[in-house]
């Protein structure tokens, strides 16, 4: 009776070490499938060296104030082009009199020189938040030589007691000149 107690433990334990070495290859087989499909997204996209969700770049100056400051729900860092495609993404620039002018739009490109801003280039329902005017439009870009956002297309801007509506927008940031050059309509409202 003791030696079939003994065969029986024997079986038993040689089955669940079988089952136990067949569970780890079946689970070592998928994790090289993984690692395979894992592989083909990248070989997809080779330009893509880092994707990151919360994307946020600030620039401050020696006394701890932000120059600028560019955030997107999600980014894809391009190493070699030196540039971040962005998704929602929102870019402020902090003036010295403490007021900010930011920019938010669906998509865009962000373009970097090392460190420093380039070139920021956004897509899709853009808002741009100037002091008291809100302007909207489809398609902006900031140039960071010129300190100047442009709006090729068509502009609506809304403020208090104003309503504006144009194209070929150009922002000068530092100075804080707004100038549209195209089919410019304006209806001004009395204070009430």
């Amino acid at each position: 009776m003791r030696a079939r107690l003994r065969l029986v433990i024997a079986l038993v334990l040689v089955a669940a070490l079988g089952a136990g070495g067949f569970l780890f290859a079946r689970q070592a087989v998928e994790r090289q499938r993984e690692a395979a499909a894992a592989r083909e997204i990248v070989d997809v996209l080779p330009d893509v060296s880092q994707r990151i969700q919360h994307f946020r770049r600030v620039k401050v100056d020696e006394q701890g104030k932000k120059i600028w400051e560019v955030s997107a729900d999600e980014a894809q860092y391009r190493e070699g082009e030196g540039l971040v495609a962005v998704r929602a993404p929102m870019v402020a620039f902090f003036l010295r009199d403490g007021r900010e002018v930011s920019l938010r739009g669906e998509t865009g490109t962000v373009f970097l020189d090392g460190k420093e801003l380039r070139r920021i280039e956004l897509q899709g329902a853009i808002d741009v938040q100037l002091g008291e005017y809100a302007l909207t439009t489809d398609r902006a870009s900031y140039e960071a030589d010129r300190d100047l956002v442009i709006a090729p297309g068509m502009v609506h801007i809304r403020g208090k007691g104003l309503d504006v509506q144009g194209a070929g927008m150009e922002v000068q940031v530092g100075a804080q000149r707004l100038t549209l050059t195209q089919n410019v309509q304006m209806t001004l409202w009395p204070k009430t």
